[in-house]
């Protein structure tokens, strides 16, 4: 169900997994406490992250993202089924780890994923 596709290419199952979504308008509270305001539009935010990955799979993940705004096909628990939608991607960095056998990993790489 986590299947993440950026831009048509298919990346290492997320260990952490968010889907959220932003009210844009102008807000405020009126005399009588109540809310008023203009609705804008509610777009979604699409957070993932990865544990731990080869040199490869974070070179892919990052690689990916990098465009200003990449179509992304994920699982959205509001449609309950899986789309696709144009976003703004702001890649994320992670921490090196060396293992025993002096391959480079990384570890708490993320990326987060704003509708267009």
């Amino acid at each position: 169900m986590t299947d993440l596709y950026i831009n048509d290419r298919q990346m290492p199952p997320p260990d952490a997994y968010h889907v959220g979504f932003e009210t844009l308008g102008s807000f405020e509270r009126n005399a009588n406490g109540n809310l008023v305001g203009d609705l804008v539009a509610v777009k979604t935010t699409l957070t993932v992250g990865w544990k731990m990955l080869d040199d490869a799979s974070c070179k892919q993940i990052l690689g990916s993202a990098k465009p200003f705004f990449v179509s992304v096909d994920y699982y959205d628990p509001d449609a309950g089924e899986r789309i696709r939608k144009t976003m703004f991607a702001r890649p994320g960095g992670g921490k090196v780890a060396l293992d025993a056998g002096g391959g480079l990993w990384w570890r708490d790489v993320g990326c987060v994923f704003v509708e267009r």
